[in-house]
């Protein structure tokens, strides 16, 4: 039987797309590896302009890779995106296997079809997340900021900067970004405590603690890390009694969804000096408005949503996705499957 696949969008933040308006990004060497899961593959990497058009493929597939706005149209505005109207033309009783070039699964599981298994992109950029984060962190403690604002005005000023040793790093969440950027925080000499539903314990933590006693913690910590999927319970999760929760001159950086901080907490922290800086990746609004206040607040360095932005990230979409292609093939369980009841 022919194994029918449709690849359609543009991860976020991939590198060297052929045509990235219309989602086209892989190459010849990774689509002879999706073709060669199997004797016989369908292969069709599908222009975005042609599905949000209306037009279906030309064979309803069995498992498709996609990066869609989903039921967050909102999100129509990303290049290269596979809008909702679009994400429809993939849908049809053969189809299996829904995986998501994004994480997060937020705009995708409430419009999944019954007998469709919705896998999702946990792990592709857990590395480059964790070096953004761990960048971040260390321009605080070696003061970059400073020493490049210096340097602009040819100032000769030497200053106190910290080593991290001893520092205490709290991570909001302990799947792959949360448990990467510990392991490599733990080279650095940091402790580490990891903050998930039950407290149960993950690699790469010197601790873990249950949600409840995140604002315990936060009062131990140095630096604060949001890396958990956005769900009822951590929605507005991080707001203004978290950060009055927080130790003096706490450093906090959200990679996760906007939605889990109260952004006004966040800048009202930065300006009264609670917080000593901040690196958000992700915001409530994208692309975040030219008028948003925390663009000039104090100690905070916006970035567009890409701190997973790596020239392996392609690759390693294609990895996860072979993967349950061989799986599907093999009838074996998938990989990455989100659980449709808790998001993710």
């Amino acid at each position: 039987m022919t194994l029918n696949v449709v690849v359609a969008g543009l991860p976020k933040a991939v590198q060297g797309a052929t045509d990235p308006d219309e989602g086209i990004w892989l190459t010849d060497e990774q689509k002879a590896r999706i073709t060669g899961v199997a004797d016989d593959v369908w292969l069709e990497h599908v222009p975005v302009s042609v599905l949000n058009a209306g037009q279906a493929p030309q064979r309803p597939p069995h498992a498709i890779m996609v990066e869609t706005s989903g039921s967050k149209p909102e999100l129509d505005v990303e290049q290269g995106i596979l809008t909702g109207p679009g994400f429809e033309q993939l849908m049809n009783s053969d189809l299996r296997l829904l995986q998501s070039m994004s994480a997060g699964a937020e705009h995708l599981v409430r419009i999944i079809p019954e007998g469709v298994t919705l896998a999702n992109a946990s792990g592709v950029a857990a590395n480059a997340i964790a070096e953004t984060v761990i960048a971040g962190i260390l321009g605080d403690a070696k003061l970059l900021r400073q020493r490049w604002a210096h340097q602009q005005s040819r100032t000769w000023r030497e200053l106190p900067a910290r080593e991290l040793e001893g520092s205490v790093l709290t991570v909001l969440g302990t799947g792959n970004i949360g448990a990467r950027t510990a392991q490599v925080a733990k080279v650095l000499g940091m402790h580490t405590i990891g903050v998930n539903r039950r407290g149960n314990a993950v690699d790469g933590f010197d601790e873990v603690v249950a949600t409840p006693s995140l604002h315990e913690v936060l009062g131990r910590s140095d630096y604060f890390l949001v890396a958990a999927p956005l769900t009822p319970e951590t929605r507005g999760l991080v707001d203004a009694d978290a950060v009055k929760a927080m130790k003096p001159g706490c450093w906090i950086s959200n990679v996760a969804r906007g939605a889990i901080c109260d952004p006004g907490a966040i800048i009202d922290g930065l300006h009264s000096g609670r917080l000593r800086g901040a690196l958000i990746d992700c915001h409530v609004e994208e692309p975040l408005p030219a008028e948003d206040p925390l663009w000039s607040a104090p100690g905070a360095e916006v970035l567009p949503h890409d701190s997973h932005a790596s020239q392996l990230l392609g690759d390693r979409q294609v990895d996860v996705f072979v993967d349950n292609l061989q799986r599907l093939v093999d009838g074996r369980e998938f990989r990455n499957v989100v659980d449709l009841a808790r998001g993710y």
